[in-house]
């Protein structure tokens, strides 16, 4: 029996979700007036180079400051030329999941009706990927939505709509499940098992599936990962730095997304803000029941003063 068939529930309902991470009217603010200014040429680098970008996320809960990172310029720029743009202002956290994320930048949510469903919506336009090992989804990432795999090969992000993690914390045990490509572990062990070189432990897998040991199957083909990895000359498990360890951890996230997302910045304050909204109530697409809007703005500030936020979260 196929291991993937008895994958954690939860782990399948979330790379279920991701496919909303795959595109599918009380103002928040002052400037939140719900007017794009799409033509208006805007600078999307600092005018001072010992300076550098704080984005702030306007809410009705609060505010989210967020650092952008400087090894993804695609995705940093773009959103800086957007919020600059006033593409935000007024638009809806659409799609929000508790101990997952919430997401918006829809240009459909800003008119939307009460009931509309949202999540489909583009500007003309998408990022090349800017996937980076060392930028991970810890709580309060912040990453570009896009679209599916199999429609989006090159894994190239939307070029408006983003979502904040919430996620939650992990066992370092349960880790291995989040980082573990079981598709992969699946497909090499059913092969390795038909070698006669690998006989026994091709009987005590059969053995274990029928006696309905589904766990001892799985824990049989963790351990033969190092085996696998050698004989087939491939890597099975995604291994996790000790700083990445230590944030899902202790402030959680969701590592099954590493790797498969642009993460382009990181909040900093506000993360009683997260919490807040991946709270609300939601409807069946998984939409707040209240609408949440956004307005956004981006300042610049010291490089000193960004690198004690930064640290002052442990990164």
């Amino acid at each position: 029996m196929s291991i993937i068939k008895k994958l954690n529930k939860s782990v399948i309902y979330y790379l279920l979700i991701i496919s909303g991470l795959s595109i599918l009217s009380t103002s928040c603010g002052p400037k939140g007036d719900g007017t794009w200014e799409k033509d208006k040429e805007v600078p999307v680098v600092v005018a001072n180079n010992d300076h550098d970008f704080l984005v702030t996320i306007h809410t009705e809960y609060g505010e989210m400051k967020a650092v952008l990172f400087n090894d993804t310029p695609l995705h940093r720029e773009n959103f800086i030329k957007l919020t600059r743009q006033h593409y935000y202002d007024s638009l809806l956290f659409h799609r929000v999941i508790k101990n997952f994320m919430i997401q918006g930048g829809d240009p459909d949510s800003r008119f939307a009706s009460p009931n509309q469903g949202l999540g489909r919506g583009e500007i003309g336009y998408t990022i090349p990927a800017e996937i980076k090992d060392n930028h991970y989804h810890r709580k309060g990432a912040l990453a570009m939505a896009r679209k599916g795999e199999e429609v989006n090969p090159d894994l190239e992000s939307s070029g408006c709509q983003f979502y904040i993690v919430d996620g939650r914390t992990y066992s370092k045990r349960n880790l291995i499940d989040a980082r573990l490509d079981y598709t992969k572990l699946n497909k090499y062990f059913n092969s390795m098992i038909e070698d006669p070189e690998y006989s026994k432990i091709a009987s005590s897998y059969s053995s274990l599936g029928a006696n309905g040991d589904i766990e001892g199957q799985k824990r049989l083909m963790k351990k033969c990962i190092p085996m696998i990895e050698k004989k087939y000359d491939v890597v099975l498990l995604d291994r996790l730095k000790r700083d990445e360890i230590k944030a899902y951890t202790t402030v959680g996230g969701t590592p099954f997304l590493d790797g498969k997302y642009t993460v382009f910045g990181q909040v900093v304050e506000g993360f009683e803000v997260i919490d807040q909204i991946a709270n609300k109530q939601v409807n069946r697409q998984k939409r707040p029941v209240e609408s949440v809007k956004m307005w956004v703005s981006v300042e610049e500030i010291p490089k000193d003063e960004v690198s004690a936020m930064l640290k002052s979260i442990n990164m």
